[in-house]
C-alpha cells in the first residue's frame, strides 16, 4: 500500500515530583525553553536547519498553541539538540493514552556529532525540573531505537507500556493500539 507503514513504540512517563539523579552532560550546553509564541525568527531558523524545514512547518501547524514549549540546546552558540513540549490537550486526539495535566516530550533530535554526550537525557531531566505546570510527562520512542531507550531511562523515565501505530499515506491517515504494562500482565 502506497506511503504504509507500522511502527511500535515503547512509552514511557516520568513524574514531575520523582527524584533521580542528575544526568551532567559530557560537554557544556547552553539550555533555552521557550513557550512556542516566543520564539524569535533567529531560533525558528536554526530550529530548522536542525530539524528540517517541512518538520518544523508539520510540528508547528500540528501541535503548536500558546502552551507549547521548544527546547533548544546549544553548544558553543550552535543549536546542538531539540525537544518539543506538547501539552496533553494539544496531542490526546492522536495519542489517547496521554493523561489530562500532562505534557509530551517530542520530537527530539540531537546533531550527529553530539550524539553518545548526555545531552538527550539530561534536557529531558531539565524539562521535567522546568516551571512547565504538569503532574507527568509522556515520552516514546521506537522500540528498536536502543540509544533514545537508554536515554530515556537514564533520565528516569518509567516504562509504562507500548502503541503500535498503523500509518497510511504518510502519516496522514494513522491508527493507534496502546497496550498498558498492567494490561500485558493479564
Amino acid at each position: 500500500m502506497l506511503g504504509h507503514s507500522k511502527v511500535i513504540n515503547v512509552v514511557f512517563t516520568l513524574r514531575a515530583k520523582h527524584v533521580f539523579d542528575t544526568v551532567v552532560p559530557k560537554v557544556k550546553v547552553d539550555t533555552k525553553l521557550v513557550r512556542m509564541d516566543e520564539m524569535r525568527l533567529s531560533q525558528w531558523r536554526q530550529l530548522k536547519e536542525l530539524q528540517g524545514f517541512f518538520s518544523v512547518r508539520y510540528l508547528k501547524f500540528r501541535y503548536g498553541s500558546r502552551n507549547t514549549y521548544i527546547l533548544l540546546a546549544y553548544v558553543e552558540k550552535k543549536l546542538v539538540h531539540v525537544q518539543w513540549i506538547v501539552p496533553a490537550k494539544r496531542i490526546n486526539r492522536r495519542y489517547p493514552f496521554v493523561t489530562e495535566d500532562s505534557y509530551c516530550i517530542i520530537s527530539c533530535l540531537t546533531s550527529q556529532e553530539f550524539r553518545g554526550l548526555g545531552i538527550y537525557p539530561s534536557k529531558i531531566q531539565h524539562v521535567v525540573r522546568s516551571n512547565i505546570l504538569a503532574k507527568s510527562f509522556w515520552i516514546w520512542t521506537a522500540c528498536t531505537n536502543i540509544a533514545s531507550l537508554k536515554g530515556i531511562t537514564k533520565a528516569g523515565g518509567i516504562k509504562v507500556g507500548e502503541f503500535r501505530q498503523r500509518k497510511w499515506f504518510w502519516g496522514g491517515i494513522s491508527r493507534i493500539r496502546y497496550f498498558s504494562i498492567e494490561s500485558n500482565n493479564k
